[in-house]
Parts: structure tokens; sequence; C-alpha cells
């Protein structure tokens, strides 16, 4: 019975990883915009970076761990052109996956707004190791053959993105950065393990005021269609003096059965804008849902810096 339940967890694991969750979640995107949406590829004045890194559901074992890194840059006559990348890892229990993306986007002058239409397409390497499972009893790999594999599989991809913009002011946007639905199949090449899931996109954001105070409320909505409810990340920030970043984030799940899943979590965000160009943030999320008995919260840094284009001066800070 053990092995039975132990086997039944493992199953269900990956099923969340392969839907819910195959693709990571950052607290703070709205600094990292570019590893939602494609068509985000160079909407900036010059070189951007960023880096988050997230720990996930803190004091449970196995929980998510991911590390997302990207930059991009503006090219051509009037920056019409946009070109960038970014790598993540992502591990949640005995599943490590790593994506490596490129991406291109070109941009329509719309008078004072631009419409940033773009692609991306990369690989993703999924490791998943069962050597590495433990339950109640000691696991006989004779008897237990799911537990004595390490089953690797390659994951081509691609993705589209629009992003409607006006620089400092607003955007909306649009995307599926991963279009094929993947099957997770063992070693062997003979059985699916699971299948990963196409996830859909929806953001938006204002910047409203002038002067030493200013609001950004934004939003991003998630969905896997069939396979994960749709996820709405409400956020409202307030910046000070050009320097200070503060606000709060609420994120909720729809469409679930559970009315304690409905809320997962409300988050604070903390982020400065340092001379140079460089940006430090951090976030913290107090979970809300019945996890909240197993967990202290997750924990997400962040790390950003822009460069001046030619001939121009830093821009700090940039809004989105």
């Amino acid at each position: 019975m053990k092995r039975l339940l132990l086997t039944f967890a493992l199953l269900a694991g990956i099923c969340w990883q392969a839907a819910a969750q195959q693709d990571a979640r950052y607290t703070q995107y709205m600094f990292n915009q570019q590893m939602l949406n494609p068509g985000y590829t160079g909407s900036t004045d010059g070189f951007s970076f960023t880096a988050i890194g997230r720990l996930q559901w803190v004091g449970i074992d196995g929980a998510p761990k991911s590390l997302g890194v990207s930059g991009h840059t503006p090219l051509g006559k009037n920056k019409k052109f946009g070109v960038g990348a970014y790598v993540e890892h992502d591990r949640i229990g005995v599943h490590n996956q790593t994506n490596v993306f490129a991406s291109y986007a070109y941009k329509f002058i719309l008078g004072e707004s631009r419409l940033s239409i773009g692609l991306q397409g990369g690989i993703g390497y999924l490791n998943s190791d069962f050597t590495q499972v433990q339950g109640n009893d000691d696991i006989d790999i004779t008897v237990d053959n799911a537990f004595a594999d390490n089953q690797r599989n390659l994951l081509p991809n691609f993705g589209l993105g629009l992003y409607l913009y006006r620089p400092n002011k607003y955007y909306l946007g649009v995307s599926a950065p991963h279009l094929l639905n993947n099957d997770l199949r063992s070693d062997a090449g003979v059985s699916t393990l699971a299948r990963q899931y196409r996830h859909y996109y929806a953001m938006g954001g204002v910047v409203i005021g002038n002067g030493d105070f200013k609001v950004r409320p934004s939003f991003l909505v998630k969905t896997v269609p069939t396979q994960a409810p749709i996820q709405l990340d409400a956020n409202l920030m307030f910046l000070v003096k050009e320097i200070l970043w503060f606000g709060a984030s609420y994120r909720t799940a729809f469409g679930n059965a559970d009315p304690f899943a409905q809320s997962e979590s409300i988050d604070g965000i903390i982020a400065f804008q340092l001379p140079m160009g460089l940006k430090l943030g951090y976030a913290y999320d107090y979970t809300l849902s019945k996890l909240n008995n197993f967990t202290s919260g997750s924990h997400e840094v962040m790390l950003g810096f822009d460069l001046k284009g030619k001939g121009e001066r830093y821009i700090t800070p940039r809004y989105f």
C-alpha cells in the first residue's frame, strides 16, 4: 500500500509539473516580461539584463526552485528590431528542467505607441531522476522498475507574442511562449509519462502620476486550457522619487471547485533603482491556500541593469 501511495503521489507530481506549473512563476514578472512575451524583446532604449531567483513554498520538500536570466536589446534604424535570449532552470521534486530560448521582435510605430510582434524558439531539457525518490519503505528496484530510471527528454518549442506599449506610460500584451504540446516519454520512448501543455498569458499595466510619486497597477492572467484553472496576478506598485518601488500583489486561481484554493497568495515587493541603471528587488509570498500549514512562504530576489543606447543618457528608472 505504501508503494501504491508513493507511486500515486509521484504521478500526481508529474502531471502537476506538466500542466499547472510547467512554466515557472515569478512574482516580480513586471521586471522581466521577456520570459513571458517575446514581443517585449527590444522594447527598452538599450541593452537590458534581468535575473530572478525564486524559492517557492519554503519548508516543503521538493518544492519548486527557479532561476531565470534574460537579456535583450533594440537594433536597427529607429530601433524597430529587437533580439534577445533567456536561460531558465526550474527544479521541482526529482524533476530538473533547463530552457534556452532566443527571441526576435519587430516594432510598428503607431504615433507615440509601439506594437511589437515577437517570435521565440529554443529547446528545453528535462531530467527526471526517479532514483532519488524516497518512500516509507525501501524501494526494491528489481520490483519497482519505475524508480530505477533517470528519464531525459529534449523539448524543442517556439512561441509568439504581441506587445503594445507607449514607453513609460502603459503596456498591453498577449502571448503563448511555448506553442507545442510535447510528450514527456521514457528513455525507451515506448511510454508517455506526462505532457507539456501550451500556456497562454495576457498582461497589462499603466503608470499614473508625475513628479516624485507614481502609481503603477498591473495584471497578469495565465491559463492552461482544460488542464489548470485561470490564474490572476493583480499588482499595485508605488514609485517614490524615482528610486524606491514598493507594493503588493494578490494571486488567485479561478474555476476551482475547492473554495479554499481560490486565493493562492498575497505578496509584498520592494525594489530599488540605483545609479547607472542598476536595479535590485525582493518579493515575499504569503501563502493563503491550504499549503499555508506546511510552508513559511516563498522568497524571490531580482537583479537587473539597463545600459544606455549609443549617444544617450542612462534612463533611470525604467517603469516596465
